[in-house]
């Protein structure tokens, strides 16, 4: 935990914020809201030797998550008909997008 409270207390929350959010959009298992909250809570209490700009870590957090968001989209965009073909290729893969498509529907 302290290592944790170190990073908050560093320039480098700024960063660290970022690609965690940024990261969030391809492994949602990523601790990214926690990691916003917990910086922003830091930054909002002065517990740190280094107080992270609020507004910073807000644009950092918004401005990942839509660069996040729209490399994503990209990718989907440009690579959907390859991801198709080999989706279409392995039964097993062909059978779990048909279940994940019956659990959305």
């Amino acid at each position: 935990m302290e290592s944790v409270g170190s990073l908050v207390g560093s320039p480098w929350i700024y960063a660290v914020v970022a690609l965690s959010v940024l990261l969030d959009v391809f492994l949602p298992v990523l601790p990214s809201g926690v990691l916003v909250i917990t910086a922003a809570t830091a930054a909002a209490a002065s517990t740190a030797t280094y107080v992270p700009d609020m507004l910073v870590l807000t644009l950092c957090a918004a401005t990942a998550s839509v660069l996040g968001d729209l490399v994503a989209y990209r990718l989907a965009w440009r690579g959907g008909a390859r991801l198709d073909r080999a989706l279409a290729r392995s039964r097993r893969l062909r059978g779990a997008q048909e279940r994940l498509g019956a659990a959305l529907a």
